[in-house]
């Protein structure tokens, strides 16, 4: 029989009460789930209990007649110790049909997996699972506003779907089988972890080169260089936060799990690879448990709080307009082409162009470049916005300027030779969209 509460809503388990787990938790209480939590921070378990949510003191016996599993751990270690730790792990106290959601971001073959394990090693065949990665950060988790990613049986989906629509906006559901959730999310996360990188190179050199980058963060915001996490993460920049509302370490993880399905196909992914260097350089810096915002430090070590310090300063009007465009033109740039190498290696996966424009279009990898080029990639016509020729002239034009502050452009940079690339191939009268015959040679 499933316990339910006093409005008949099924008991909830949720492992993984950190900064995104906690609002979803306390999210689905707001909506008259019973919610049972686990997590290793006491405080977490402390707010759920003051939300009306109750703890337990090990995975099994959170989960113990419980319709739903939500993990929400931090990674795949982690999601193998909840489930499978000799004699508390969750798999030990699951009820007979029982649906597992697996909301955390993990490698597309993981989910299958650990479902196997479940079914033939501990020989509970009952068990659902659903791969269901999830974006929109913190505060969109509190709100209930999540973009959700879904995919698995079609039973499974279908029992999960009053849960998951509980804590999001947008809810899709990814042909393809178990795992295919976990593609598209992480074709998002290349280019989140990339738009924070070169969010953060921007930055550094806006500051370097004397200009307000309060002023230029704004200018950004009403510009084809803006990005969902530009908006999002400059800010802390802006007032040197570097408390971790998403943490570094997160992106170490998930541009590792990018470039390892990169290796596995055999596809090269140069921006990717590129952003994941500045991450795992950052995290070697100390700065892996603050706010992945703070990635910004490294191109600026003379004088960590720059970013912060240049927010009142006084800039020339014309010296202003002119270095603020320059590096709007850069951001504006390399999001097109980190779009094309995204959206291609998405290909490759089996993926759909339309799919991932409409999903990613509501998460946390959304940019303007990205819009266009996947429109530009699905064949509809737009109007060009510059040529891949004009588009390399500025980046070199930018790497020279830059050599003069000695400031590092690493993403701009290895930009740059894709674009150098596409036009010795005789590409350059075309636009970005033209970019994916450097992955996909047979289509040139």
């Amino acid at each position: 029989m499933t316990k339910a509460g006093v409005n008949g809503k099924p008991k909830v388990a949720f492992i993984g009460l950190g900064a995104m787990g906690r609002g979803m938790a306390i999210q689905l209480l707001s909506e008259g789930f019973p919610v049972s939590g686990f997590d290793v921070n006491p405080m977490s378990l402390e707010t759920l209990l003051a939300m009306g949510g109750t703890a337990a003191p090990s995975p099994r016996e959170c989960v113990h007649d419980a319709s739903f599993f939500i993990c929400m751990v931090a990674n795949a270690t982690q999601i193998e110790h909840v489930l499978f730790t000799e004699s508390v792990g969750a798999v030990f106290g699951l009820k007979k049909d029982a649906t597992i959601i697996l909301c955390s971001t993990v490698a597309p073959g993981f989910p299958q997996k650990i479902l196997d394990q479940i079914h033939h090693r501990f020989c509970r065949p009952d068990i659902n699972l659903v791969d269901c990665p999830v974006s929109g950060g913190t505060l969109r988790a509190a709100q209930g506003t999540l973009t959700i990613m879904s995919s698995g049986a079609q039973n499974a989906l279908r029992l999960a779907h009053p849960v998951l629509q509980s804590f999001s906006q947008a809810l899709y559901t990814i042909d393809g089988g178990l795992g295919s959730a976990s593609k598209v999310k992480l074709i998002n996360q290349h280019l989140a972890g990339v738009h924070i990188a070169i969010a953060a190179e921007a930055m550094g050199l806006a500051a370097t080169m004397g200009i307000n980058t309060k002023q230029f963060y704004d200018i950004v915001l009403k510009s084809p260089a803006h990005s969902w996490m530009f908006e999002n993460r400059v800010p802390h920049m802006l007032c040197n936060d570097w408390s971790p509302h998403s943490a570094l370490s997160i992106f170490v993880k998930d541009l590792r799990i990018v470039t390892s399905e990169g290796l596995n196909e055999n596809f090269p992914l140069y921006i990717a690879s590129a952003a994941e260097r500045l991450y795992q350089f950052a995290a070697r810096a100390g700065y892996e448990k603050e706010d992945d915002s703070g990635l910004v430090r490294i191109f600026i070590p003379q004088n960590l709080s720059l970013i912060s310090e240049a927010t009142h300063r006084e800039s020339h009007a014309a010296d202003h307009e002119r270095t603020s465009r320059m590096i709007c033109l850069i951001l504006s740039i390399v999001h097109g082409v980190a779009a094309v190498e995204a959206l291609s290696l998405g290909i490759k996966l089996g993926l759909s162009i339309k799919a991932l424009n409409s999903i990613i279009s509501n998460a946390a990898g959304a940019s303007k470049s990205f819009a266009a080029v996947a429109t530009a990639m699905m064949g509809q016509q737009i109007a060009p916005i510059r040529t891949l020729t004009q588009s390399r002239d500025i980046l070199k034009q930018a790497t020279v300027i830059a050599q003069t502050y000695d400031y590092p452009l690493q993403i701009t940079t290895t930009t740059l030779q894709l674009l150098q690339q596409a036009v010795a191939r005789g590409l350059g009268d075309q636009d970005q969209a033209a970019l994916h015959v450097l992955w996909n040679p047979l289509a040139l």
